[in-house]
């Protein structure tokens, strides 16, 4: 496992606190799955950025706790570069005594669902086929807080209502692509990508670089990095202000369905 000596190294306080932030996540994901036995947790591990850290932080706690991780690898065929990725990611597990899985994919019907969907639909069925493979009944992965200001405007651009106004739940019992026993967690929606990549500057991280997160043809990266970068000069830390609406928006549809249950309650028993 990760050696927890490691989180002495971070005297950034900004990753620090981001480290910290992680910790809470995960305690709090944690504290919504029943984990018994020989029950897992995994890291959807692409060797990128965001899941090298995430994977590091999780390997550290679990490590600390005593729980089984594994780290699951999706290698879909799409860049010249996809093998040497899944041999760093296959690397880094060794070192971090992680256990290692991957499945490679093939990219289908791109034609009606375009290359970004496709790909995430053969990704989280080969997730949900590793899971339910090794025993594990949450998923980690990597969404962070930018991560989360993108898929808000991108519902926005869409004409969502406050449910997807709502963006990402840090833990999702019921994923539409994975199975019923898997629960999806996302522990790092509270730490920006600045954040992240000081905390892989202070760990001297080593990772891979996804040559078609640059790709402008993609709605999400033409938000990225184009769109983003103009609004934040104009609104100094708009992601995070975006990113924190959504939790509002999430505690908003929460009391909305409570409401609802109770309204169903008194229409099935016939109280006024």
């Amino acid at each position: 496992m990760a050696n927890s000596r490691n989180s002495t190294r971070l005297n950034n306080p900004r990753a620090r606190h981001a480290e910290q932030a992680v910790e809470r996540a995960l305690e709090a994901i944690l504290a919504r799955v029943v984990l018994s036995g020989d029950d897992g947790i995994a890291v959807a591990y692409s060797g990128g950025l965001d899941s090298s850290v995430l994977l590091h932080l999780t390997a550290q706690f679990c490590a600390a706790r005593g729980l089984p991780l594994h780290a699951f690898h999706v290698h879909h065929g799409l860049s010249p570069h996809a093998d040497d990725w899944l041999t760093h990611a296959r690397a880094q597990c060794e070192v971090l005594q992680v256990p290692f899985d991957a499945r490679k994919v093939s990219v289908s019907n791109v034609s009606e669902h375009g290359t970004e969907h496709a790909a995430r639909l053969a990704r989280y069925a080969a997730l949900g086929e590793m899971s339910e493979a090794h025993g594990v009944r949450l998923l980690l992965t990597a969404h962070h807080e930018d991560d989360q200001a993108e898929t808000v405007m991108l519902q926005w651009l869409r004409g969502a209502g406050l449910p997807g106004a709502s963006g990402m739940a840090s833990c999702q019992r019921l994923h539409a692509l994975l199975p019923e026993s898997v629960t999806l967690g996302r522990p790092l929606l509270e730490v920006s990508r600045q954040q992240l990549e000081q905390i892989a500057s202070a760990l001297s991280m080593s990772f891979v670089t996804d040559e078609s997160n640059t790709d402008t043809r993609y709605r999400r990266n033409s938000l990225r990095h184009e769109v983003f970068p103009a609004i934040e000069r104009h609104v100094s830390g708009f992601s995070h202000t975006l990113a924190r609406s959504a939790r509002h928006f999430q505690q908003a549809q929460r009391l909305l369905a409570g409401l609802a249950e109770q309204d169903l309650t008194q229409c099935r028993t016939g109280d006024d």
